[in-house]
């Protein structure tokens, strides 16, 4: 804080929604007896032109240093009076929100003329703290890492390759192409038809494989990642190449001496493969793999390779990488059926899963595309297929949420086999059929073409004879009914991968409750997370299907291209480090989820990409090496001791603490008139876990009735602050305070008349403990 102040205070009336309800006559006879005011001027609309020219004009005539302006909520204000303050820093002001939160909220003028100027009070004692700062210019590595090289991660793969940016594209698997590939047809509504999904994804493989900007690596995972300079030092580990890629012809000769077996993954198990093999006739890259896990290393294969491209040797790969931003895009796993017993896939070898399904209707399928009963060899007469198992589920092991897409596979798997074997029945047995937009299209098509619904979830799957037996309620006409049929099929729930869960990990990248990579924000801010520069799309965000994928994979792409092309300016709000202080502990590089904090060269570096301003080092930090920049603690206690300056004796004063999301909040009481008690002072602060003990401390002994702590609870900080508080009501009986005059609830952005609640009933209970 400088030496002296030069503030200046102006007081806007904003057209009489200010002025009507707060005496600002009085207030600036108020604030004329503080000797640091050295200017105060009101007008209509401080926002207009006219206002504009006011401010600057009152900056230059009276060399003002720091500015406060009374008026709106600088959400939506902040950015142009930050413009109007110039030549001052733009973050040299402060602006008290005494229209939302004050004038719109309070029906008594005097109440709300006193509880104005305390919100002035408190601008005016916290502007004294603030410093010149100056948004941070950020460049970061022209190259991407995307993980999994399904439909979504090829499609960004491939935009971002166009763009000019250097691609590293890794898959966990020996070959590229994840679910799409795999299923055989997909549907395609407008045309109601059944499309080559082979056909439709090799070109968009293709153009991956031949764009030099990319590199692709089969058979590899992310095994680390750490933040620095805003870019992401990755460390890459690939399987062992046991056969030299450039070596191999695919000549197949190793396949047909190995005589180790193993089931055969892209055929879900429906066949076996040798544990040297192709992945399936297409794949890509087009060599042959080993199978380590089923490898016997008798060396078969090695003394029959003409070309010598076989090691069995060989060892990990450990590759090391700076890239500039990480796509997710490790798609999904399905529900393992065998956890519903009910439905026979652990007992009957007859009872499919959709995906098997789908394998065995492939031309390049385990027989070339013939629908057969496992069992027997013959085509069925009976289809049934069963929905919802393991989506919309309330048992403990399975999931509430719908999977989105697994209405239409079973409509167009049932709608094939309709096609190629008219003779053969085919019944799905559904809970809703759920057919968005232009797919109820297809879904009427699909009735039309004679295809059976019963609504009702089967109860039991039993063996008879020579065929099963679907028991079923029928829930429109409440039959019960036994079906005979010779096969069943399960259409399981799109759950998340593993491959999804361990990148999240690995990244610090948060989770959603269904373990599916948690957005930013799912409104505003899709495919972006928590974490500055890392993306998600595909099925690692959640089900969908293969349009809503690709959607993403290029929103992802372009908000990558704005990131690496475009640069950012970054809000100089981070971390910052005292470097005599610091001890070098690591404890706030251990703590920061989003990678901002790291050890170079004997000191600890703040990323500002990656630096959310969030305060959690600061908690951590056993030295108090760390603050925030332009938010020190003693910035924030002098925003309370204004507050409390003017304090009647019989006056009641809540110290409201809230989040952007509880501020947010706070501003739609006022747009919505919600009447709010007069009591409540809010402070905005970034994170609820900003505020510490002393702040708490010094504002109920300093005249505070009571401190209220607002915030948004989908957090991943939510538990920790909650024990936090009862930790400090602890500390406030140990300091013979009344600990019930501290009290945390949940902000949310619509339940703004929930907060006035809440804030009314806190007022009542206070009004209690002091009477």
């Amino acid at each position: 804080m400088s030496e002296t102040n030069r503030i200046g205070v102006f007081l806007c009336h904003c057209g009489g929604n200010i002025s009507d309800n707060v005496d600002l006559d009085k207030i600036e006879e108020k604030l004329s007896e503080n000797e640091e005011i050295c200017s105060i001027k009101h007008h209509e609309n401080l926002c207009s032109l006219e206002g504009r020219n006011i401010i600057k004009d009152q900056i230059l005539r009276e060399n003002l240093d720091k500015v406060v302006i009374s008026a709106c909520s600088k959400i939506t204000h902040g950015a142009t009076f930050q413009k109007y303050i110039q030549p001052l820093n733009p973050y040299l002001f402060e602006m008290p929100n005494v229209r939302e939160q004050c004038s719109w909220v309070t029906e008594d003028k005097d109440k709300s003329t006193k509880k104005a100027l305390s919100l002035i009070n408190s601008a005016i004692e916290t502007v004294k703290y603030n410093e010149p700062l100056k948004k941070i210019p950020t460049k970061v590595k022209n190259s991407v890492l995307v993980i999994g090289a399904g439909i979504s991660g090829i499609t960004t793969a491939n935009s971002l390759a166009k763009q000019g940016m250097e691609v590293t594209l890794i898959e966990k698997r020996p070959a590229v192409g994840g679910a799409m590939i795999q299923v055989g047809k997909v549907f395609t509504p407008d045309k109601m038809s059944e499309d080559c999904a082979a056909c439709l994804l090799n070109p968009v493989i293709d153009e991956m494989v031949h764009n030099d900007k990319i590199t692709l690596l089969t058979n590899t995972v992310l095994e680390r990642s750490s933040r620095n300079a805003g870019n992401f030092d990755v460390i890459l580990r690939k399987k062992p190449d046991y056969i030299d890629p450039e070596k191999c012809t695919s000549c197949g000769k190793c396949t047909q001496v190995c005589p180790s077996f193993a089931p055969d993954e892209w055929n879900e198990g429906l066949n076996n493969r040798k544990a040297v093999y192709k992945p399936f006739p297409q794949a890509v890259p087009s060599t042959y793999t080993l199978d380590d896990d089923s490898c016997i290393k008798c060396g078969a294969c090695i003394n029959v390779c003409p070309t010598n491209a076989i090691n069995l040797d060989a060892i990990d790969e450990i590759i090391s990488l700076t890239v500039g931003a990480v796509v997710i895009a490790t798609g999904h796993q399905r529900f393992d059926t065998n956890k519903r017993p009910e439905y026979g896939h652990p007992f009957y070898e007859d009872v499919l899963s959709q995906m098997q399904l789908a394998r065995l209707m492939g031309i390049n399928g385990p027989t070339n595309g013939h629908l057969q009963v496992p069992s027997t060899g013959k085509v069925p007469r009976r289809v049934v297929m069963i929905q919802c198992v393991g989506s919309r589920d309330q048992m403990p092991d399975g999931h509430k949420y719908c999977s989105k897409v697994c209405c239409m596979v079973a409509l167009k798997n049932a709608n094939l086999i309709h096609s190629h074997y008219p003779d053969t029945e085919v019944i799905i047995c559904y809970t809703d059929i759920r057919t968005p937009g232009v797919y109820e299209k297809y879904y009427k098509y699909v009735q039309d073409n004679g295809i059976q619904l019963i609504r009702g979830r089967p109860g039991e799957i039993a063996r008879e004879d020579d065929h099963l037996i679907v028991r079923i309620e029928d829930t429109l006409t409440h039959n019960k009914q036994e079906i005979p049929t010779d096969l069943v099929v399960l259409s399981a729930a799109l759950e998340s991968s593993q491959g999804t869960i361990d990148a999240a990990k690995t990244l610090g990248v948060p989770l959603t409750e269904d373990k599916f990579i948690k957005e930013k924000h799912p409104k505003m801010q899709p495919v972006s997370t928590d974490i500055e520069g890392i993306f998600v799309c595909g099925t690692a965000q959640g089900p969908k299907d293969i349009t809503d994928s690709i959607i993403q994979a290029n929103t992802a792409s372009t908000k990558i291209s704005e990131l690496i092309n475009g640069g950012l300016e970054v809000e100089p709000h981070i971390a910052s480090i005292n470097v005599k202080k610091c001890v070098l502990c690591g404890k706030c590089v251990d703590n920061c989820r989003y990678q901002a904090l790291s050890i170079y060269q004997n000191s600890i570096r703040v990323g500002p990409i990656a630096c959310t301003g969030c305060g959690d080092c600061i908690i951590t930090c056993p030295q108090e090496a760390i603050s925030i920049q332009g938010q020190s603690d003693e910035r924030l206690e002098a925003s309370i001791k204004g507050i409390l300056k003017d304090k009647d004796d019989d006056e009641q004063i809540i110290i409201a603490f809230l989040d952007d999301i509880g501020n947010v909040s706070a501003n739609n009481m006022g747009i919505n008139r919600v009447e709010c008690p007069s009591s409540i002072r809010i402070i905005n602060v970034p994170f609820i876990n900003r505020v510490k003990y002393k702040h708490i401390k010094y504002a109920l002994t300093h005249g505070a009735d009571g401190v209220f702590l607002g915030e948004y609870p989908d957090s991943y900080k939510h538990d920790e602050i909650r024990e936090n508080v009862q930790v400090m009501k602890k500390h406030l009986q140990e300091d013979g305070i009344n600990p019930e005059r501290l009290i945390i609830h949940s902000v949310f952005i619509p339940y703004f008349r929930g907060l006035a609640s809440q804030f009314k009933e806190f007022d009542d209970v206070l009004a209690t403990l002091s009477s």
